[in-house]
């Protein structure tokens, strides 16, 4: 008999333990082991070599234009790129200072105004814009519109509030269904009892095929061994162990070969990672606790703000609720699955999962 080369785990991560391979089972399916034999004894061809495609992704440059330079207080290059933003708005300079000195962020959008937060005059510029004591409707557009948002207290703190107005509720909700997402699909993974038929019936598979030898009379292994199977070619053109697994699943419960229709999640959960979400989480509730202490130096900012960081608080508090709920799962999962906690990471199971479950409808087919 051919082997099957999976990674094995030590009895003592097992037993005693409640986990996939210890949990009572719902039935004891047996294996066809003559059509095994026929299939994986040794007098079979050498293996093919799979190739790996790679891809390339190709990103353009963008072109810079510049226009023709003029004397301003800011420079001309600096004016020219204030002038084509304020070109994106049907209001006058004093339109737009009001609209942020009111708060009105939905005037902008958030892309805008990180755009003007990028457009900001530095120490020295500041300086030179409120040392102008001429009349400035002789001024340029970008010049006139800067000298009046560098005389607004806390310009810079109230364009921050305004674009955090903007951009929080979005990304909460991409964050909390980022995690829905990631709960649903480990939830999934550990109440799948088909699921967990098949692979106990992979285990029966493999210590029959490693019978005698160091990976044999193994009580469990490691779930990356699934996507191993279909390596493992048989006798018969164009077939594997994927095909032998499939075929003694059908045999045994045809039903089994629906698990991947009750793993609906794991896809999207594959391409989610945890640990960006939550990094990028934490520099979204610094980016608010800031923008609260540096709106609470402007008496008018802060009442403007007052409903919005109170409503902030709450979602950020349901999200980190949300993290300690997957944070939960993911232990079970690594729990049950028998894999090393520390090392777990819930996106790369799915990813082994989703893999698997692919191979495995494509056997069917």
């Amino acid at each position: 008999m051919r082997n099957f080369n999976w990674e094995a785990i030590p009895q003592d991560t097992v037993l005693g333990k409640h986990n996939i391979w210890t949990a009572e089972k719902k039935k004891e399916y047996e294996l066809d082991t003559q059509h095994m034999e026929e299939l994986f004894s040794r007098n079979d061809q050498p293996d093919g070599q799979v190739q790996a495609s790679k891809r390339k992704s190709v990103r353009g440059k963008p072109s810079n234009t510049q226009g023709p330079e003029m004397v301003t207080i800011l420079g001309s290059k600096k004016n020219m790129n204030i002038s084509i933003f304020l070109k994106q708005f049907k209001r006058s300079v004093m339109e737009l200072i009001e609209d942020i000195h009111s708060g009105k962020s939905e005037r902008f959008g958030s892309g805008k105004l990180q755009e003007l937060l990028k457009l900001l005059p530095e120490t020295g510029e500041v300086k030179q814009l409120l040392a102008f004591k001429g009349d400035i409707s002789g001024l340029s557009e970008a010049d006139q519109f800067m000298i009046q948002l560098v005389k607004l207290p806390g310009y810079e703190e109230r364009l921050k509030c305004l674009v955090l107005k903007e951009e929080l509720p979005l990304f909460m909700d991409e964050v909390n269904h980022s995690i829905t997402t990631m709960t649903t699909a480990g939830k999934e993974l550990l109440e799948c009892g088909d699921l967990h038929s098949v692979i106990r019936l992979v285990l029966k598979t493999g210590n029959y095929m490693n019978a005698g030898g160091y990976a044999g009379s193994a009580v469990g292994f490691r779930m990356t061994s699934l996507l191993k199977l279909a390596d493992t070619k048989a006798n018969k053109p164009g077939m594997n162990l994927m095909h032998y697994v499939v075929m003694q699943a059908q045999k045994s419960d045809s039903a089994l070969l629906n698990f991947p229709e009750q793993l609906a999640h794991i896809g999207d959960a594959a391409r989610i990672h945890k640990q960006e979400i939550e990094s990028e989480f934490q520099r979204k509730v610094s980016e608010v606790q800031a923008a609260k202490k540096g709106s609470d130096k402007q008496a008018d900012l802060a009442e403007q703000m007052k409903d919005f960081f109170s409503h902030a608080e709450s979602r950020i508090t349901e999200t980190k609720d949300s993290f300690q709920t997957l944070n939960k799962v993911t232990e079970s999962v690594a729990e049950y699955f028998c894999e090393e906690p520390s090392e777990f990471k819930l996106d790369e199971c799915c990813s082994i999962f989703s893999s698997f479950c692919e191979k495995f409808t494509r056997a069917i087919q």
